[in-house]
């Protein structure tokens, strides 16, 4: 075997250590020896050093998965492959007109520093100390960046997921799309498995229930077989899906529907209930006055007049009207300025900001955005459990991925049969 490289994987792992613990002055081992051509793709070569490269960047996690227990001629060749993809997806980028700028490159250096703990400085030095070379490390995350570019616009950001979808998978899944919900709940269950009672006279004692209660209920019909039991604290997952649907929705202290089943008809007291994942996020309730400046009217003429408008206004109908009078915002404006219920993780930053710091029935002081100036007003507050719709998305960014990697693997298969590939002997 011409390249010489580790020849066991316990071998390579050691070396790995050895190099980055007690030897870092060799930054890689392709210094050490003659490079050569070990692929060619298209237009482009594979080197033996890039290949030596390649392992030298493994993780160790990654080592221990899938590289611990093969040969070493499969290692080598389980890297060029991997080298050969990449190759074809760069060229590919490159046809796209993929191109990562300086700038964005310098904000994922950035990004990893941080999630180190790091300054950029920091992570520079550490890489050197690691023994290596920090031009090849930028360049590996430049060429990341690119296949990921060119997986985001050619893939992810054309597939599409329905409804539909999004339902089986939750289904298929066993998914708890409302939370992590445990219940402390009352059942009473009329016994009628022929189905002999009249739906009417069942409807006639869930009143009654709604009225008195499981027990006078219970000792009011005597002669219909009902059975009450206490279920205690129960967690969502453990009930049947005809108590989960009915449940949903249903505050503490109420009685869901009656249920039927092949057992007759149940109704559930909710005494208690938590969701040990909801997900609360704030709405408020906003209206806003937008004026911008032009050629004749500078910053300080337009704060100026939001001032005098925001003493005059007395109330919420004060403001509709100036509001349909002289905001810039026209379609806001021909409502009374009323933008409805916002979440402030959608607003430009400076809105959200001051969304966040006016209190309810009050108006803001003049404020610029990137739209113009604004007083805006907070009609009201409120908090809502987004769990339902957190979970959806969740799960509506993992089939789309799922289906764009399908997509993507495909369109790889077919970029291999096009592509001249040759392998050289090692």
């Amino acid at each position: 075997m011409d390249i010489k490289i580790i020849l066991t994987m316990n071998k390579l792992l050691k070396f790995i250590l050895i190099i980055l613990l007690y030897n870092p002055s060799h930054l890689t081992m392709a210094e050490s020896y003659d490079d050569k051509i070990m692929a060619i793709v298209n237009d482009k070569v594979i080197l033996k050093s890039e290949v030596q490269l390649a392992i030298n960047y493994l993780p160790s996690d990654i080592i221990e998965k899938e590289y611990m227990n093969i040969s070493d001629e499969e290692i080598i060749r389980k890297i060029l492959k991997k080298l050969i993809e990449t190759n074809l997806l760069i060229q590919a980028a490159d046809r796209f007109g993929i191109n990562i700028s300086d700038i964005a490159l310098e904000n994922k250096l950035s990004e990893i520093a941080r999630s180190k703990k790091m300054t950029i400085n920091e992570l520079r030095n550490n890489i050197i100390k690691q023994g290596q070379n920090y031009t090849n490390y930028i360049q590996e995350i430049k060429k990341q960046m690119t296949v990921e570019a060119l997986f985001i616009s050619q893939f992810y950001s054309r597939t599409n997921v329905t409804e539909e979808e999004i339902e089986n998978f939750i289904e298929r899944e066993r998914i708890n799309e409302y939370g992590n919900f445990e219940y402390d709940l009352i059942e009473l269950v009329i016994l009628d498995e022929d189905k002999l009672l009249d739906p009417d006279y069942v409807n006639d004692i869930y009143k009654n229930i709604k009225l008195e209660g499981f027990i006078n209920t219970q000792n009011k019909y005597p002669n219909v077989p009902i059975d009450v039991k206490t279920l205690g604290i129960v967690k969502h997952d453990k009930l049947p899906d005809i108590f989960v649907k009915a449940i949903h929705g249903v505050n503490d202290e109420e009685y869901t529907e009656v249920i039927s089943s092949s057992k007759g008809y149940h109704i559930l007291k909710i005494l208690g209930s938590e969701n040990k994942q909801s997900s609360f996020v704030n709405e408020y309730k906003v209206s806003h006055i937008l004026l911008k400046t032009d050629v004749m009217t500078s910053n300080d003429t337009i704060r100026e007049k939001l001032i005098k408008m925001r003493n005059e206004i007395k109330d919420l109908e004060d403001f509709k009207v100036f509001a349909k009078k002289y905001s810039a915002d026209k379609a806001s404006g021909f409502r009374g300025g009323d933008l409805g219920y916002v979440r402030t993780e959608g607003l430009v930053p400076a809105f959200a900001s001051k969304v966040k710091t006016t209190p309810i029935k009050k108006i803001s002081d003049p404020f610029q955005s990137r739209f113009g100036w604004h007083i805006l007003y907070i009609e009201n507050m409120r908090s809502i459990d987004d769990t339902n719709t957190i979970v959806r998305k969740n799960v509506a960014q993992r089939i789309r991925v799922d289906k764009a990697q399908r997509e993507r693997d495909d369109w790889v298969a077919k970029l291999k049969d096009q592509a001249y590939i040759e392998i050289k002997e090692f």
